[in-house]
């Protein structure tokens, strides 16, 4: 039993749409041209950044402040702003800035809503094909092409055999014992994708993909993609099986009969 109302979650609903509408107001048109990129990593490392990024946060959050000035809001690129009471805002405005950089039309824009920490509502906008793969308690759904549609992942029989596995890039991820072990379950399923950044996670949910294994994940990289997953009859955890909702390491499955074969195997990988 929840104490939310849901006139409360209904409304923080409908105003995804406008945040989503306004990101996308400025990420398309940045990604259909050339754009500035900014490094935020120091030394070798790369952490692209771009006015997409700042810009799309900046927008939303506007948003959601003068619509919920109580609720708390934090993102990927702007700081934290506390709220008054249990609502919580989680914007990614670019997942996947490599993509959106490269021109590969897979990146998203993330936004959760959370009750008392545990993400309740998602979207994961996928702006450069139009899909928006949403996730509510208790039901997940794809809009594309003007249509809406049920998301329903698929089952495997618990079959690691069966599944195909993501995971945006595995050798900048993973450590070399996570590699490895990483690799010992590539093996194992039936083919494996990479590159897809969150949208892989809406292919879990659509269930045309069955599993995700990834680490060094934010919160605003994984609190969307929970209801989505989970809305659609699948599980989101960390590699030891409790919450991913602070991001690090995550496993999502579309048939939650995989993860005692996944657990098992993903235990003898050292904590970060």
């Amino acid at each position: 039993m929840t104490d939310y109302s849901e006139t409360e979650l209904k409304s923080r609903l409908a105003h995804i749409e406008v945040l989503a509408k306004a990101a996308r107001d400025i990420t398309l048109p940045l990604f259909a041209s050339d754009m500035d990129v900014i490094n935020k990593a120091e030394g070798s490392d790369y952490d692209p950044v771009t006015a997409a990024d700042v810009e799309g946060e900046r927008a939303m959050r506007t948003l959601i402040t003068t619509a919920f000035p109580d609720d708390g809001i934090e993102g990927e690129e702007l700081p934290d702003i506390p709220g008054q009471n249990d609502w919580l805002w989680t914007l990614d405005p670019i997942d996947g800035t490599r993509g959106f950089v490269a021109g590969v039309p897979v990146w998203s824009t993330l936004i959760a809503v959370s009750y008392k920490n545990q993400p309740v509502l998602g979207l994961i906008d996928v702006a450069a094909q139009d899909k928006q793969f949403w996730g509510a308690p208790g039901r997940a759904w794809l809009v594309h092409g003007g249509e809406t549609n049920p998301l329903k992942t698929k089952s495997c029989g618990g079959d690691l055999t069966a599944a195909i596995l993501g995971c945006t890039e595995p050798l900048a991820m993973l450590t070399a014992r996570e590699l490895s072990i990483y690799n010992t379950i590539r093996r194992d399923v039936r083919f494996s994708r990479l590159g897809l950044d969150a949208y892989g996670y809406g292919q879990v949910a659509a269930g045309r993909m069955d599993i995700i294994i990834e680490a060094l994940l934010k919160p605003c990289d994984v609190r969307a993609l929970m209801p989505v997953i989970e809305g659609a009859g699948g599980k989101l955890t960390n590699w030891e099986g409790g919450s991913a909702v602070d991001g690090g390491r995550a496993v999502a499955v579309g048939d939650p009969d995989l993860l005692p074969e996944l657990y098992k195997r993903l235990k003898d990988a050292p904590p970060n």
